[in-house]
């Protein structure tokens, strides 16, 4: 990579024209671009000298004792602009990664993450205390779909027209002073979601722009995309160009993919996205049902949102994702596409195991008690295998829309610790057991059902009473189970209870 001469640099403005990008620049101060975009002048001119920490400022004054500009790009400025502070704050240079290292050097600031400067990024940290983020002005000379080969510039122009959407692509000084080549401006004013220049190129560029381009529709746009015929023309002409390169998705990792279906689902208006995704074909390319269950999604949304006292509670993702999926095999092919973290995997299965009951109880006006001891249930006969059940249920109740009913009691109900094991079981009831390990599970499995009935209560005695015995050994058949003798049951128990911990040992490793 390395600065553009002037021939290379007619040369890519002349590939901008035919490509149908055309930078118009708009310089204003901040206090003028924010009336066009309704936000609060005072507001935004509070937010944006908050960030101005006395690192940032030494930073400032670096660049600018060097002779080169800094300016904040993309996210930081979009979100100033409508009135949020930004938690990320990405600079932009004319510096190259070579000159920021000379000069940081110079001046004695040390650097990290040494693995950005082939990007033309440097990080530095000042006063010990914060680090920045400083990219070199880019251009993309080679792209493949994911990955671009880029070049060096000086030109402020060139770097934005290499961005994904108009409201990305532009720059405010530390000044104050706003750099618009695209009318990005104008675009937030009217909550409109669009392309630097031509959607097709932009998209062939890098394929996961397709889905940045619903992220960003769900949390900028007003406007549904579905169905089609409530969508503007500016959206419909993009719509069309997703559709036509919706194939490219498939040469993109799942986990990349995840990681922005994720925030679609948890953005707004997630069923509108979904199913104008599936509309241009996307979803087949994504691990998603050709036809997700678009329908479902909405029912379980429209039970959101939940009362303002329990608003620390929110449906992950995966609850968006399992309304999605109609059987289990669907959640396979997700799965094996998108990679999910075994506790997202956990959730989803969960999910789509139980909701049919669960809905089953509303559906049947179930009382309060009724569905309280359900939900209780699944807590408290599950937990022994997986200790994070209960957050699973409190996913559940979301779901199905019983939050504001249930909630509060089951977030602070935990199950007690279930009172009996193996060797408690052998010991009293001096059995001697065909098969062990499997026949004693059973034996416990039946157990926590007694426990459960007593609403968890029971304790080790009362699990053990005779009676209990009786008719637990009655329900498993006394062909596998017997009575010892006294010196034998206790060796009996022994070996099961050392057998059970080698398979556990085992299994762990």
């Amino acid at each position: 990579a390395h600065i553009s001469k002037p021939h290379m640099l007619h040369r890519c403005l002349s590939g901008l024209a035919k490509r149908s990008i055309i930078p118009r620049l708009v310089v204003m101060q901040l206090d003028e671009a924010t009336s066009a975009t309704s936000s609060s002048n005072t507001d935004v001119r509070d937010r944006f000298k908050s960030l101005f920490t006395p690192n940032l400022q030494q930073l400032s004054s670096i660049f600018a004792k060097h002779g080169f500009e800094l300016r904040l790009a993309g996210g930081a400025v979009r979100d100033l602009l409508m009135s949020k502070t930004p938690h990320d704050l990405d600079f932009a240079t004319t510096a190259t990664p070579e000159e920021m290292v000379s000069m940081f050097n110079a001046e004695g600031v040390r650097m990290i993450n040494s693995n950005g400067l082939a990007h033309g990024t440097v990080t530095a940290r000042i006063g010990d205390a914060e680090n920045f983020e400083v990219t070199t002005l880019r251009i993309d000379r080679v792209t493949n779909g994911r990955h671009a080969i880029v070049e060096f510039t000086r030109d402020w122009a060139l770097d934005a027209s290499r961005r994904d959407l108009t409201i990305n692509a532009m720059f405010l000084d530390l000044e104050g002073q706003l750099y618009d080549y695209f009318n990005g401006r104008y675009d937030l004013a009217t909550r409109r979601v669009r392309f630097v220049g031509d959607a097709g190129d932009r998209i062939r560029e890098d394929y996961l722009r397709i889905l940045r381009y619903f992220r960003f529709h769900g949390r900028i746009a007003e406007r549904r995309l579905m169905p089609s015929s409530v969508a503007d023309d500016a959206d419909k002409e993009t719509l069309a160009a997703v559709a036509q390169n919706a194939t490219g998705l498939g040469g993109i990792a799942g986990e990349r993919i995840w990681v922005e279906l994720k925030q679609i689902l948890a953005g707004r208006r997630p069923d509108d996205l979904i199913e104008a995704m599936a509309s241009c074909g996307v979803c087949t390319f994504i691990g998603l049902p050709a036809e997700p269950n678009v329908q479902e999604l909405s029912v379980v949304l429209n039970r959101l949102p939940l009362t303002p006292t329990m608003s620390e509670y929110r449906p992950v993702p995966a609850v968006f994702l399992a309304a999605l999926l109609r059987s289990n095999d669907e959640l396979e092919t997700a799965h094996a596409r998108l990679k999910f973290s075994n506790e997202e995997l956990g959730v989803l299965r969960f999910v789509l195991e139980h909701r049919g009951a669960a809905l089953a109880l509303v559906d049947n006006s179930a009382s309060v008690e009724e569905q309280r001891d359900f939900y209780q249930d699944l807590a408290a006969l599950t937990s022994g295998k997986d200790p994070r059940t209960k957050q699973r249920v409190v996913q559940l109740l979301l779901y199905t829309g019983q939050a504001a009913t249930l909630l509060p009691t089951i977030s602070q109900w935990w199950p007690p610790k279930f009172p009996v094991n193996g060797h408690s079981i052998l010991s009293n009831w001096r059995l001697s057991i065909a098969g062990k390990g499997p026949i004693l599970g059973q034996i416990i499995d039946l157990l926590r059902l007694e426990w459960r009935d007593s609403r968890y209560t029971a304790d080790e005695a009362t699990l053990l009473r005779e009676e209990v015995r009786v008719r637990v050994l009655t329900q498993l058949g006394q062909s596998t189970v017997k009575r010892s003798n006294d010196s034998s049951g206790d060796s009996t128990c022994d070996a099961i209870d050392r057998s059970d911990k080698t398979k556990k040992k085992s299994k762990n490793k």
